[in-house]
């Protein structure tokens, strides 16, 4: 019989295999659908008049061109994550959703937003939800609420299978192994997650989200719950200093994972130290400082006469650090991580790497001279 290790591996090339397949389909959708457009286009320049042309093209190109130079909504959202979905999400299910949605081209928030509505990221305790291998009188069962005959096809609606059936090729469904155990378990976070996306994929999400959702669930008070959860979990353009309450010295604090933090981004940091252990890293570290341990920090690095406290530019002490008053520490603003117990001093460090990777989805940036230093807007 194969190892475990052996089974997987076919089970992650065959997961790889389906969304290549699905993938590949819908471009030459898109496709066919292009040239078809085009064909249409040149009849219209064919026919067309040399001065209507001037006249009707060239406010139609500033519109295209204005449309064309902002964020498609999908894509943007991708990666931002509020504080709201922190708060409301676990950790095992967001990191399910986004890689879901990276895997499979799908907002990563539209997918947590059906998680929310069908099973409150699968805390609900209702039949299909909970207790796993029940289903509701629909047929629905798993986070992700699937019936029977959309999950796998030939199964019947309110038709159960073992949760170690294996995944369904393209066309055969919607089952998808997402962990590459080989199984596909609507009760699993990885396969649940991956095969919602998969199913929204199908249905071009990414074109038309809101049809797609309502092949999903066909109700449009549904839709319209889905589309505003969604948009309450993806973060505004990211917030500098200036947008949090308080000033250097005063300002709420809250202590979340053992970094004590501003309380607007105890939401985030918790997310992000819970994201990297679940990843198999422990973050630890330090926030918010003091003024009076800012001075002190400026005696040590910078020199001990007033100038040297007070006015000297940061970059001049060793190692640099802030004016007094200037610290985004002194505001909780900013974290010097730790890694699994000691210093990040260099940019190979593994949670430099992990940090690099994902720091941003939690409102975190670096301060590109020291791989420790995290900040809202980086410095």
């Amino acid at each position: 019989m194969p190892a475990p290790a052996a089974l997987a591996a076919v089970a992650q090339r065959a997961r790889k295999a389906v969304v290549a397949t699905a993938l590949r389909r819908r471009r030459a959708q898109r496709a066919r659908q292009g040239k078809r457009t085009d064909r249409r286009w040149l009849r219209v320049v064919g026919y067309g008049l040399a001065a209507l042309l001037l006249l009707v093209l060239l406010p139609v190109i500033s519109i295209i061109i204005a449309v064309a130079g902002g964020p498609n909504p999908n894509q943007a959202n991708q990666s931002g994550v509020s504080g709201a979905a922190l708060a409301d999400i676990p950790p095992m299910a967001l990191t399910a959703y986004r890689d879901a949605g990276a895997t499979w081209q799908v907002d990563w928030a539209i997918l947590a937003a059906v998680g929310k509505v069908e099973c409150d990221h699968g805390r609900a305790q209702l039949n299909g939800c909970n207790p796993p291998g029940t289903m509701n009188y629909a047929g629905a069962r798993g986070y992700m609420q699937f019936i029977g005959s959309t999950w796998r096809q030939g199964l019947g609606q309110h038709e159960m299978e073992d949760r170690t059936s294996p995944p369904t090729p393209d066309g055969a469904g919607y089952a998808t192994d997402g962990d590459g155990d080989g199984a596909a378990d609507p009760w699993s976070w990885a396969d649940a997650t991956h095969s919602a996306a998969r199913y929204l994929a199908s249905m071009d999400v990414d074109v038309d989200v809101e049809g797609a959702l309502f092949g999903y669930n066909r109700s449009s008070a549904y839709v319209e719950d889905v589309m505003g959860i969604a948009a309450s979990y993806r973060t505004a353009e990211q917030a500098g200093p200036g947008s949090y309450e308080g000033v250097a010295g005063d300002v709420p604090l809250t202590t979340v994972e053992g970094i004590t933090v501003h309380t607007q981004i105890s939401g985030q940091v918790a997310g992000l130290v819970q994201a990297a252990r679940a990843d198999g890293l422990a973050l630890g570290g330090n926030g918010y400082r003091d003024p009076a341990r800012q001075i002190e920090l400026r005696r040590q690095h910078c020199g001990v006469s007033q100038f040297a406290i007070y006015e000297m530019p940061s970059s001049q002490c060793s190692p640099p650090t802030a004016r007094p008053g200037s610290s985004n520490h002194e505001r909780g603003l900013a974290i010097d991580f730790t890694c699994d117990g000691g210093s990040i001093g260099s940019r190979s460090n593994r949670c430099f790497t992990w940090l690099s990777a994902n720091a941003a989805s939690f409102g975190l940036r670096n301060l590109p001279s020291e791989p420790w230093h995290w900040s809202v807007d980086g410095t």
